[in-house]
């Protein structure tokens, strides 16, 4: 399932809890680029929708039935901006440390969603630009006098 051409935008939405979900899909109402491509109530269902829909962005929550958020991330790697989205705060460095963009505390509101979903945005442009590149490097030059040596 590719993203409608007005949506180019694809979102996986990852709770075990209908309500957060809910909450998730009618912020990104107001994200009219935003597509939401699945809704997984479980780690598992995550791993196997990423597979099936390659989204841009993924909202994941961290304490899940069978896999938690970080179990889900080992499993599909780091290449997908991650917003978690969780009620346990003693999980942000963790998050942090595998690359999260964002870390969003339940219940969330919705101007610190909509600066999440901005950032994700962002790391996700920067993940799909093309590398140009880089100049050669120039060998510095010998000087024995160096506080290196």
């Amino acid at each position: 399932m590719s993203p409608a051409p007005n949506k180019p935008w694809k979102a996986l939405i990852v709770d075990d809890e209908e309500l957060a979900r809910h909450v998730i899909r009618e912020f990104l109402q107001s994200h009219e680029e935003i597509e939401v491509a699945a809704e997984c109530a479980n780690g598992m269902e995550a791993v196997k929708a990423v597979a099936e829909h390659k989204p841009n962005l993924i909202f994941l929550d961290v304490q899940m039935p069978k896999l938690t958020g970080f179990d889900v991330l080992e499993l599909i790697g780091t290449e997908v901006p991650v917003i978690f989205v969780t009620a346990y705060d003693q999980y942000a460095m963790r998050a942090f440390d595998v690359h999260a963009v964002d870390y969003l505390l339940k219940p969330i509101g919705r101007e610190r969603f909509d600066a999440g979903v901005e950032r994700g945005k962002a790391a996700s442009a920067r993940k799909c630009r093309p590398r140009t590149s880089s100049p050669p490097l120039r060998a510095l030059p010998n000087n024995s006098s160096s506080a290196w040596s």
